[in-house]
């Protein structure tokens, strides 16, 4: 079942269903989603293994909702332990990573690695991240904040990650997740150099996720055209936020929109499940 929070003075999104004047959609906000996995159990309250729909009749009750923290619906815990929470990413052979600002200007790299842990049922931490092979018009580059050791290596800063709704479905089961990730502390992800010219890139970006399938693996990308990312917002943002990077170099004055290109494969120790429904 969908669940909303009343918030007075937040227009947050449209309620989807017959019954909803347009004056209650504005009223309401969605909770996030949560992370957790879906476990065979009889008498369980899903009818399938990614516990999306509900089971009608004892036949079909045959799975049930685990949170990765915390008891579920009947009060039962199995929650994914402290060491079992940790996963890794890695760019997929022969895709694009390129991070390019809607004035033209861009970056290309070679390979990404990163690593990451669950940090709560909506949240997330990503750390050691690192791409390599990155030049700026044929020039090779290399980060200064965070410091790198290698010419062609640019390190970002520790990121916080939360998971949330990008796009509403006519149900909850039919949800599109997205992960939204921003710098642990301020503004900027990380500063570089290519051959004297400083860069700095600060802001948000966004993930689309796989909702309500258990997996161990899942392929992630990141998309932008022409700077431009997607998706830029949660479908229970207020009109007119983005969620975007902004980059700037130091022959210019300001900052210009941005946007990153990369397909990674996210691993996780323990299979879990991004749920739109519980």
């Amino acid at each position: 079942m969908r669940r909303l929070t009343l918030v007075g003075f937040c227009a947050a999104v449209a309620l989807i269903g017959a019954g909803f004047a347009a004056a209650s959609a504005l009223a309401f906000k969605e909770e996030a989603p949560e992370i957790g996995r879906c476990l065979k159990l009889t008498g369980g309250r899903f009818k399938e293994g990614n516990c999306k729909t509900a089971a009608k009749g004892a036949k079909e009750e045959k799975y049930e909702w685990y949170p990765a923290f915390g008891p579920n619906a009947k009060g039962e815990e199995q929650v994914i332990e402290p060491a079992q929470r940790f996963y890794t990413a890695a760019w997929k052979e022969g895709t694009a990573i390129r991070l390019e600002t809607v004035n033209g200007e861009g970056v290309v790299c070679k390979t990404q690695t990163s690593e990451g842990e669950y940090t709560g049922p909506k949240t997330n931490r990503n750390y050691n991240i690192v791409f390599t092979g990155c030049e700026a018009s044929g020039v090779t580059c290399i980060s200064t904040n965070p410091k790198a050791a290698n010419h062609g290596e640019i390190r970002v800063k520790e990121l916080d990650g939360t998971i949330g709704i990008e796009k509403l479905g006519a149900t909850s089961a039919k949800d599109k997740l997205a992960n939204v990730l921003k710098p642990m502390e301020g503004e900027v992800l990380t500063e570089f150099e290519c051959s004297g010219l400083k860069f700095v890139v600060k802001g948000e970006v966004m993930e689309p996720i796989k909702t309500n399938t258990m997996l161990t693996a899942q392929t992630i990308k990141f998309t932008a055209t022409k700077g431009k990312q997607k998706p830029e917002k949660f479908a229970t943002d207020p009109a007119g936020t983005k969620r975007v990077l902004f980059t700037k170099n130091s022959k210019l004055e300001e900052f210009f929109q941005s946007g990153q290109t990369l397909t990674t494969i996210q691993t996780n120790l323990v299979k879990g499940e991004a749920s739109a429904v519980n």
